[in-house]
């Protein structure tokens, strides 16, 4: 029972036993009746004052507690006139007004985090004390395909390879590079941060292949422009001497040895040979900006296999292409280039007797390549679309390079990955 209800019957307790003792004196004396009166109407008055002063502030007190549960700090008490209760009134009003500009500035905040981390390009997974991923950013469901609303944590290992080995060996503090499908690389970093008073890991996955890449061309861009001058300066006055040679000899010593004339051919046509070389290097680096416009797939798929069909008839090859018509912005000649080193890679690592699927995918727009050839092993896949770098004897790692700079032009995800027993190149245009 409150203090107020217990204030009240004892008041109602008193003034019947009163009542009750002023009517035994009426039949006394008259006076002691009267007297009697005016202390009960005094009485009553000082309850009621009294009321005032001690339960009714204990009410407003009841009231505090009660907005504190609640945790409403936007409602304000009211003073009860009364000096000691009125200081703890100002007292809570001040602290109240204090927690709820702290709260508001404390969901402006949060509200401005929430935004800035959907927005952001960079992977964002927050993990709870067993390591386990609670949130994820919409850049981390589009880098693993997932969704972003989920009733019970994720585990590493739902995670697509290879991230579960890579995320399950970082620590707090730790920071490395991981590189995917030969192509693209990460910088993985994790940190922690404060909540409730328990550190809470996160991790932070940055997507660093343009920037990587533009480095690695910055550099690859000197040697070859440097290399192609000196070359071509060189085989350049080399052929014409050895031309003038053959030609004088002719004229002056027809009698000549016809093995030194062949040695000298020979030698003419290793320099072509190697200025070709020199030529193709200096076509990736000068690659231009891709012209766009309006491109067929189905279209720009036909013509390039149409280029090989000797080459899949002596080998035994079988194509099957099942895509459909869509449209996408590209520059024909660039894109038809890209699937001609993709196809004539295929048919490579076939040799004879395999088969080359081309599909199509519609959401989003893309083209997947798919052969039954060598395969790729483990050091091929850590090495792909590295410039200078081929699996040929006689190759000079050119295609997968001119292939990763028309793709990375465009703004084209890509990756050549192994499938099963099978290897696809899988080109995503949105």
């Amino acid at each position: 029972m409150s203090i107020k209800w217990k204030f009240i019957l004892w008041g109602l307790f008193f003034y019947l036993s009163v009542g009750c003792t002023l009517i035994l004196l009426l039949d006394i004396n008259n006076w002691y009746f009267v007297v009697g009166e005016a202390f009960l109407v005094i009485s009553v008055i000082l309850f009621i004052l009294l009321y005032n002063q001690l339960v009714k502030p204990i009410g407003t007190v009841s009231s505090a507690i009660n907005l504190l549960k609640e945790k409403d700090f936007s409602t304000r008490l009211s003073p009860v006139k009364q000096k000691e209760i009125d200081q703890l009134v100002d007292v809570y009003n001040t602290m109240s007004e204090q927690l709820h500009k702290e709260r508001v500035e404390h969901e402006e905040k949060n509200l401005f985090l929430d935004k800035l981390i959907n927005a952001s390009p960079s992977a964002i997974l927050v993990l709870n004390g067993q390591y386990q991923i609670t949130r994820l950013n919409p850049a981390a469901g589009n880098l693993f395909n997932i969704s972003e609303t989920f009733d019970e944590p994720i585990k590493f290992s739902d995670l697509p390879e290879p991230w579960p080995a890579q995320l399950e060996s970082i620590e707090i503090g730790d920071s490395k590079s991981v590189k995917i499908d030969g192509i693209r690389r990460f910088k993985v970093s994790c940190n922690s941060f404060m909540d409730k008073g328990f550190a809470n890991p996160f991790i932070l996955i940055e997507e660093m292949t343009r920037e990587l890449v533009r480095a690695e061309r910055h550099s690859y861009e000197k040697v070859i422009r440097m290399m192609s001058h000196e070359v071509n300066n060189s085989v350049g006055a080399v052929n014409s001497v050895m031309q003038s040679v053959i030609s004088l000899s002719n004229q002056f010593n027809p009698n000549i040895r016809e093995d030194v004339i062949n040695a000298i051919r020979v030698s003419i046509e290793r320099n072509q040979g190697l200025n070709r070389f020199m030529v193709n290097f200096a076509d990736v680096v000068k690659l231009p900006q891709p012209n766009l416009q309006l491109v067929n797939i189905s279209k720009i798929i036909k013509n390039t296999t149409g280029l090989f069909q000797a080459d899949i008839l002596l080998n035994n090859i079988k194509t099957v292409i099942t895509i459909e018509d869509f449209t996408i912005e590209a520059d024909p000649v660039q894109l038809e280039q890209v699937f001609v080193n993709i196809i004539k890679n295929s048919i490579e690592a076939i040799e004879n007797n395999g088969t080359i699927a081309i599909t199509s995918g519609i959401n989003p727009k893309s083209i997947s390549i798919i052969d039954d050839g060598k395969g790729l092993s483990e050091e091929t896949i850590d090495k792909l679309f590295t410039p200078f770098y081929s699996t040929k004897k006689t190759g000079q790692g050119i295609g997968l390079t001119l292939i990763r700079e028309i793709l990375l032009n465009h703004g084209f995800n890509f990756k050549l990955h192994p499938s099963g027993s099978k290897t696809e190149f899988l080109i995503e245009f949105e």
